[in-house]
């Protein structure tokens, strides 16, 4: 039988799991909540109360890594004051930026890259020992997360997100994702398949797919058209009610992808395809190819080819060169098109990337204007299609007590996706999560919507 740590004559060693960055980094974290469970530790939710705290990183942008170092300093400070004895810093910083965390952060315990996260537990195991002659466990490969491999889930019951890849074959310049995860590296269909029958015999009603870029999926195993593939086996998984896409490279979104989520019930009619730019220049200083008029024609494609479908985007603004004219070309692009659903980044600097190189930049100040105005010509737009809402019917994913509204639930359509969009706000009677209803909408707001439950659809 394996053995289990601690022995029986120790206490119980209490470990935190503190998970920042994208939906991606918490499948990591994920696993190395569920490798740790298994060995025998208990988890705690409270960082206050961990004898061993991980912090999982994002080191993506400048703003992502300000927030990781700005955690493992309030995981240091507990290290001093509180019951914490052990820091492990995991996920992209440490992969991209080891060598130098360790100097400049000695009081972390252990560093731990994207390739072993799946040995956490030993890891953990090692560091408890005592001070280890190998603090850093980073190699240069990302490890590849599979069915066989517990996850503790941090999304709600109902919900999962399932990471069909990693890595990533483009050449943006403005992005390191590169250099940090690697090539892609698509997961067997098999195996994906094995992961979600698990998760929907534990009750999961919704699966989210992501990776770094999702129509990619299968091209690294000589698979054409490997995601709609997928989707075929994925949508005859009986408990599973919901399957939404997220990371679509838009030049890779085929007419058969369009045409499965014009007609399979299951699949969400929602497309999270980030665009970054309008500007044939700048999206070709990018790395990207495209201009204003192309985009515009995908899009009216894929709203021709999938009715009421919703569509998300994400803009850079700030890029080295990006003019007021170029801007304001944006700007109008934004207004004509009505995107559904939009975030816009703030271009920063990132070691290793050609962008870097790339003058002239623009100033943090003006990068930052664009962006509020961009986000605040989008509100304008998003209101708008909620007014347009009012009165319609509308089949939503019940997601829980709404914490700010004891006397209501609050829920999704499928035009909104987890954590980003927003969701509906409901009246009437309490249904368990993962309940899809009938609701009449009543009132709309910015993002989120008002509605009455109707009906129990399923």
């Amino acid at each position: 039988m394996r053995r289990r740590f601690p022995p029986d004559n120790l206490p119980p060693v209490r470990i935190g799991v503190v998970n920042l960055g994208c939906p991606k980094n918490q499948v990591d974290a994920e696993v190395m909540l569920g490798q740790l469970a298994g060995a025998g530790y208990l988890i705690t939710e409270e960082p206050t109360e961990a004898d061993l705290l991980i912090v999982n990183t994002c080191g993506f942008i400048r703003d992502a890594k300000e927030e990781s170092i700005q955690h493992i300093l309030q995981a240091a400070a507990l290290k001093r004051t509180g019951r914490c004895r052990t820091v492990v810093v995991s996920g992209c910083l440490p992969q991209r930026y080891g060598a130098e965390l360790s100097t400049l952060l000695p009081e972390v315990d252990a560093f731990v890259g994207t390739g072993e996260f799946p040995r956490i537990a030993e890891i953990v195991r090692a560091t408890l020992r005592g001070p280890a002659a190998k603090k850093r466990w980073i190699t240069g490969h990302t490890a590849l997360a599979t069915a066989e491999l517990p996850r503790r889930r941090l999304t709600p019951p109902h919900l999962a997100y399932v990471k069909i890849a990693e890595g990533c074959d483009h050449a943006c310049r403005f992005c390191a994702i590169p250099g940090i995860r690697g090539p892609m590296q698509s997961r067997p269909r098999a195996d994906i398949l094995a992961e979600v029958r698990r998760l929907a015999a534990e009750g999961v009603r919704e699966v989210v797919l992501i990776s770094q870029d999702s129509t990619s999926y299968g091209r690294d195993r000589g698979e054409g058209n490997g995601l709609v593939r997928l989707l075929e086996e994925l949508v005859g998984v009986p408990g599973v009610r919901w399957i939404r896409l997220h990371y679509l490279y838009p030049t890779r979104i085929t007419t058969e992808l369009l045409r499965a989520l014009a007609t399979e019930p299951k699949l969400c009619r929602y497309l999270d395809m980030p665009l970054q730019h309008s500007e044939r220049a700048l999206l070709k200083a990018m790395g990207r190819g495209g201009d204003a008029a192309s985009l515009k024609q995908l899009i009216d494609r894929c709203r021709s080819l999938v009715p009421d479908l919703t569509v998300r985007t994400a803009f850079i603004t700030g890029f080295p060169g990006e003019t007021a004219r170029q801007f304001a070309s944006l700007l109008r692009f934004v207004r004509e098109v009505r995107f559904d659903r939009m975030g816009v980044f703030c271009y920063s600097d990132e070691e290793g990337t050609a962008a870097a190189r790339l003058s002239p930049k623009v100033s943090r100040r003006v990068t930052e204007s664009r962006r509020a105005r961009l986000m605040a010509a989008q509100a304008e737009i998003a209101e708008a299609k909620g007014q347009a809402m009012i009165g319609s019917l509308q089949t939503v994913m019940v997601d829980g007590e709404a914490p700010e509204f004891p006397r209501l639930q609050v829920g999704r359509t499928a035009g909104h996706a987890p954590e980003v969009d927003g969701g509906v706000y409901l009246s009437g009677p309490f249904h368990p999560p993962g309940t899809l209803v009938r609701a009449r909408i009543r009132q709309a707001f910015e993002h989120d919507l008002e509605g009455e439950v109707l009906e129990v659809i399923g």
